[in-house]
């Protein structure tokens, strides 16, 4: 039995032929170079690797942060950046168990009397995220709604 190929099926498995060739290299030295990378860092305690992925000043933050709002704490967090850097979802994750109330982005928040009808007693802190290695503020409630209202000279 003898198979032929049609024009453009031959110019798709040349195609594809070429595109095999020029990717497969690159894939596999990417492949060896994590692979190399795991096997350097196989004995990495989980602290070093939070030191390496954030910086150390954002994890002495973090772990400055867990000791003052208990593990079943209230606080707000606010994000610090203009745009969306997934900043608020870190810090939340590293937080954690600690209940976050999200208030939304710094340059968004609403005014002051809503803010405080938002935020819950509870929470006696307000925890904001940046990115690019820089830690995370915290600021008492009171302190944070009062430069905020300053601020925007309500």
């Amino acid at each position: 039995m003898r198979f032929r190929l049609s024009v453009p099926q031959a110019v798709a498995l040349a195609a594809f032929g070429l595109f095999l060739a020029t990717s497969l290299p690159v894939a596999m030295g990417t492949s060896a170079n994590r692979v190399l990378q795991a096997l350097r860092r196989a004995g990495e305690s989980p602290d070093a690797a939070r030191v390496r992925v954030f910086g150390a000043p954002y994890v002495e933050t973090i772990d400055t942060i867990r000791r003052t709002i208990p593990p079943d704490g209230v606080y707000a967090l606010v994000d610090g950046e203009p745009v969306e850097e997934g900043a608020a979802l870190w810090v939340r994750h590293d937080l954690a168990p600690r209940k976050a109330v999200f208030l939304g982005k710094t340059g968004k928040l609403p005014g002051v009397k809503r803010l405080r009808s938002r935020v819950p007693a509870r929470a006696r802190w307000v925890v904001i995220a940046y990115t690019n290695g820089r830690p995370p503020d915290m600021i008492e409630r009171f302190r944070f709604l009062e430069e905020l209202e300053a601020r925007r000279g309500r």
